[in-house]
Parts: structure tokens; sequence; C-alpha cells
């Protein structure tokens, strides 16, 4: 039986195709190779959200991330919108269609295979609201053996390969204004993680030594 959450997500995702398709200049843009992968990856993408992340209970430590996830939602609108017009109105500096566009794509794909790899490794506990969850255990397994906050890093990993994917400025200026509100987001979490378990996370972070990209941060 399907749920009305995920009847809602498989909703949204329709309606996100919809417009990017509209944006990228309607039947024309599905029926160009990059353009229909595209859509195909952006459905991949949400279905793997729609699976793998949950809302999450209300509490104190989430009260400090409602700005930060209004400006993640104003991004998001400028990330559906804006690559797909660009891709069908602006030559651009970025080739289109070229081997950097299929780039982009690869790099969206492998996104989000990293991101499906971080919600298997949580099982439930990766949610959009900051807070310790029912249930909540310290995972250090999967992708997290190897950089803390992995989620975040698939989430970083496709927003550059859509703006390479639709040679789009615009989508490479959005990805770039994502990463101070995931850096934010990161430390909040950490001395959410630090207060609620412990030594058991020094000892984590000590051992991972990489909050995002291995050998940069």
């Amino acid at each position: 039986m399907v749920t009305r959450r995920a009847m809602g997500l498989l909703v949204f995702t329709a309606a996100c195709c919809v417009l990017i398709a509209i944006a990228g200049g309607g039947v024309a843009f599905v029926q160009r190779p990059v353009g229909v992968t595209y859509l195909v990856l952006w459905s991949g993408w949400w279905l793997v959200i729609a699976v793998g992340r949950r809302r999450g209970v209300k509490s104190a430590y989430d009260k400090s991330q409602r700005t930060v996830l209004a400006l993640g939602v104003l991004a998001l609108i400028g990330l559906i919108l804006l690559p797909p017009w660009e891709y069908a109105h602006f030559a651009g500096p970025i080739p289109r269609d070229g081997l950097l566009a299929w780039a982009g794509l690869c790099l969206f794909a492998a996104g989000i295979v990293l991101q499906s790899a971080a919600f298997r490794s949580l099982r439930g506990f990766y949610t959009s609201r900051l807070g310790i969850q029912p249930g909540h255990r310290l995972v250090t397994g999967g992708p997290y053996r190897w950089v803390r906050h992995p989620g975040y890093l698939s989430n970083l990993v496709c927003l550059a390969g859509m703006g390479l994917a639709l040679s789009s400025i615009a989508g490479l200026i959005l990805t770039v204004f994502v990463v101070p509100l995931v850096v934010w987001r990161i430390a909040r979490e950490e001395e959410m993680l630090v207060a609620e378990f412990g030594k058991a996370y020094q000892v984590y972070r000590q051992q991972t030594r990489w909050r995002l990209i291995p050998s940069i941060y």
C-alpha cells in the first residue's frame, strides 16, 4: 500500500520533471540525450531520497536550522528552474551536450550511488530535521568509514554534476552557494553528536579525519 508520504514524493518528483522539461524548452529537452538522461537521474535521485530520508522528530537542535532549511528550499527552486532554462536559452562558456556534459551526468549518478550507500548505512536515521531519533546509534560503517558526512558530500556531488550536465553557470553557482550551508550544518550536527554520544563520537572523529571531502575538509 502506497503511503501518503510516498505518494506526495512521487507527485513532487513528477512535477519537478515537468517543470525541468518546460524550463528546458519542452519536448526538445526530452528529445536530447543529455536532457532525457538528466530527467531519469533526477527522478532516481528523488526516489532514493523518498526511500532513505525521514523527516525526523522535533528537537531543540532543530530550532537553529530553520534559516538554513529556508535557504536550502530557495536553492532547490533555483536548481529546478535555472539550469534547464540556461541550457535551452544560452550558449554560454561551457559547451553543450559534449564530453563535459556526460561527465556531469556521471558525477550526478555517482552522487546518487553515494547517497544510497549513506542512507543504507544509517537505516532510517538520516533526517531533514537535526536531532537524535528514537533508537539512535552511532554509525561508523559503509561510507562513514572514510568521511563523517557522506550524505552531505553526495548532495554536493549531485549539484555539481547537474551544473556540468546542463552546462549551467547558474547551477555551479548554486553548488557554491550551498557549500557554506552544509559546512554550518555539519558544525551544528557534530556539536550535537559530541553532546549525545560523548567519547564514542570523539574517538570516531579522531579515527575518521575528514568531515566532508577526503584530504580537503
